[in-house]
């Protein structure tokens, strides 16, 4: 949910993308990703958890994420990303990854919330919770009715 804000704000420049194709490119992988969430969020039927090992675990994989485009400077030297360049922005790098950490938090918690308000508002017909009957449609010899 976040990578479609950050694209925006922090990566997107329209002198950077030259060709119509691949500024629309761009565009719409980045958009498609935000739509795709959304209708996850809203008609999908997920099942979070309150725990705070969840966003912790997709914390990591922002960790993860950075320290590989920290070894791809140590290996080709240059950076995925020029935001994240220690040796221009310095502490910058650092806030900007704190920010990230806690806007995931955030943003997983707000959905967590809307999920929610959705399952009590638009209860869903079958959940985790309540397991489906075993044999509804037999009798009790185990044959099914006509």
């Amino acid at each position: 949910m976040l990578v479609t804000p950050v694209f925006w704000a922090v990566l997107y420049s329209a002198d950077k993308y030259v060709g119509g194709e691949h500024r629309w490119l761009n565009a719409s992988v980045h958009a498609a990703n935000l739509g795709c969430i959304l209708v996850d969020v809203v008609a999908g039927s997920m099942v979070l958890s309150p725990h705070w090992i969840h966003p912790a675990i997709l914390a990591f994989v922002v960790v993860l994420y950075l320290a590989l485009a920290y070894l791809n400077k140590a290996i080709n030297g240059w950076f995925t990303y020029n935001f994240i360049d220690y040796t221009r922005h310095h502490w910058m790098v650092l806030v900007f990854a704190i920010g990230i950490l806690a806007a995931i938090v955030l943003v997983y918690y707000i959905i967590y919330a809307l999920q929610l308000l959705l399952d009590r508002f638009l209860p869903p017909k079958v959940s985790l919770s309540s397991p489906l009957p075993l044999s509804s449609d037999s009798d009790d010899d185990g044959e099914f009715k006509a």
